[in-house]
């Protein structure tokens, strides 16, 4: 009888770890996880001043000159014609960029007038007031400046020339 007692033994213990693993297999358990999320305000660009090229005189000889308005609101005319530029208020375009976390950026911009006649039309290359360009520290701004440049001659007409200075800011 004691075989007999210990194969019963054994066989319900046997049963009772099948059916105990049989437990742990089924059914479901769960766990959870905190989460977060920041939102900040994307890159932004300002216009803080629009860009005066001033009064210019065209050539009547010699040639075509070019206009160039630099980042600092002085303009120069080069060339072989004889134009001349006329004491008035100039002034580059301003912009201000403004971040709230540290970002790396490439500028893109193009200058165009409404009226036809200026020809080789070219924004200037963007100057950064401080720090380094492409680049603004977390909570940060930067202030860039731009001047530009066109082409004048004999036969561009007398008029008053408006136009804009368009900048995307590619930011990463």
């Amino acid at each position: 009888m004691k075989i007999r007692n210990a194969l019963l033994a054994a066989g319900a213990a046997l049963a009772l770890s099948g059916l105990a693993t049989g437990a742990l297999a089924s059914g479901t358990v769960s766990a959870t996880a905190n989460a977060t999320a920041t939102v900040i305000s994307p890159t932004t660009i300002t216009k803080t001043q629009d860009m005066n090229f001033g009064t210019v005189v065209r050539p009547t000889s010699g040639g075509t000159n070019t206009v160039t308005l630099d980042a600092n609101n002085t303009v120069t005319m080069t060339g072989p014609g004889n134009g001349s530029v006329v004491t008035s208020p100039t002034t580059s375009a301003k912009f201000n960029i403004a971040v709230q976390t540290a970002t790396n950026y490439t500028l893109a911009q193009t200058l165009t007038f409404t009226q036809s006649g200026l020809t080789n039309i070219t924004p200037g290359t963007a100057v950064a007031t401080t720090g380094t360009l492409g680049t603004i520290a977390a909570n940060g701004a930067q202030e860039i400046r731009y001047g530009g440049s066109f082409d004048i001659g004999i036969a561009t007409p007398i008029q008053n020339y408006t136009g804009t200075l368009s900048v995307t800011v590619t930011y990463n």
